[in-house]
């Protein structure tokens, strides 16, 4: 009797907790869900993706992640097309050409609104000229990287693919082994680890490119319409707590530089300190809102290659509603009330 009678104490507890989860209007399953994103790169810009996960702030909300690293963005972008994965954080000018091209790939959001990137050279260039008839290393063709070394190159008056090859390296710690094994005579470098390694040993900077102004989305991520539109609640939970990752990342120095060096497999110092203040600082914003003008410098560099639709403008390319639905419910705002970055 005593074992029918817990037995029916535990249904009744269940079918009670069950029915009052449904009256509060609860809408997160009971069991966390997976889900499958992919990173482009070892660089600073994910710092804030990987501490949402580290820190645990991504299972808070009910998601079991699977961090994939995929170099480059191309490659993350065709995984991200085949279903691979679910949601990309992957190069934004890869997105809007293959939405461009049909796909129902679009920006769910971005880290940054600017680019975070170093051009360095071998000690003996010192002026861009010197770099005619050299080769540039990037990550890979249709890479933010690629973008920025064509943006350089040209604002320089040279000719990408004529006057100075582009070489396909790899991820940011294959760029500069390119440039220190003699494969490549300059390299693109998101500011971070490769940077300071890049000072350390006597390369010669010759552009920091956010200083240019440039308006660009850097650290974004995509996803498909059809998963958006199958899955809302997940991505709804997955843009808060990315949101809430990012505020950890800028208010939590010690918990982001200790995911940082288990990610990058490097010790703090003070140099990747003192990068670390300026991306929380600086670069990383509260909200990752894809905004109008960084998506509009892209379909200006497409469009120097090739024509447009007619009529297209930046908004057919994010899909926005989710970080307006954070603007809304003031979420944001209230994690930030309690510790200013």
């Amino acid at each position: 009797m005593t074992s029918r009678a817990t037995i029916k104490s535990g249904r009744v507890f269940l079918f009670l907790f069950l029915l009052a989860a449904i009256l509060v209007g609860e809408r997160r399953p009971l069991f966390a869900e997976p889900l499958r994103i992919a990173y482009t790169s070892i660089a600073m810009v994910y710092g804030p993706l990987w501490l949402t996960k580290e820190a645990g702030i991504f299972k808070k909300h009910n998601i079991e992640p699977e961090l994939l690293y995929i170099a480059g963005g191309p490659p993350s972008l065709q995984a991200l097309i085949a279903g691979d994965v679910a949601i990309a954080f992957t190069a934004a000018g890869a997105v809007v050409a293959a939405n461009l091209s049909g796909s129902d790939v679009v920006l769910l959001g971005t880290t940054i609104d600017s680019l975070p990137f170093e051009l360095y050279a071998v000690p003996s260039i010192k002026e861009p000229e010197r770099l005619r008839g050299t080769k540039m290393g990037v990550s890979r063709i249709g890479a933010t990287t690629d973008f920025v070394a064509r943006y350089l190159l040209k604002k320089w008056g040279l000719q990408p693919d004529k006057d100075v090859a582009i070489f396909q390296a790899g991820a940011g710690p294959q760029v500069f082994a390119a440039l220190k094994g003699g494969s490549v005579q300059s390299g693109v470098l998101s500011t971070g680890v490769e940077t300071i390694k890049a000072q350390e040993e006597g390369y010669h900077r010759l552009a920091d490119v956010s200083a240019s102004g440039l308006a660009y989305p850097f650290g974004p991520f995509a996803a498909r319409q059809t998963f958006l539109k199958s899955q809302p609640q997940l991505v709804a939970r997955f843009m808060r707590a990315y949101v809430e990752g990012i505020h950890r990342f800028k208010t939590d120095k010690a918990a982001a530089l200790a995911t940082i060096e288990k990610y990058t497999r490097t010790k703090p110092s003070p140099a990747s300190e003192q990068i670390y203040e300026v991306y929380a600082r600086k670069y990383v914003k509260r909200l990752p809102e894809a905004t109008r003008e960084g998506i509009q410098t892209i379909l200006t560099e497409i469009a120097g290659s090739r024509p447009l639709p007619a009529g297209v403008t930046p908004e057919r390319f994010v899909e926005s509603r989710f970080v307006k639905e954070i603007v809304e419910s003031s979420f944001a705002d209230a994690l930030y009330r309690v510790k200013e970055p």
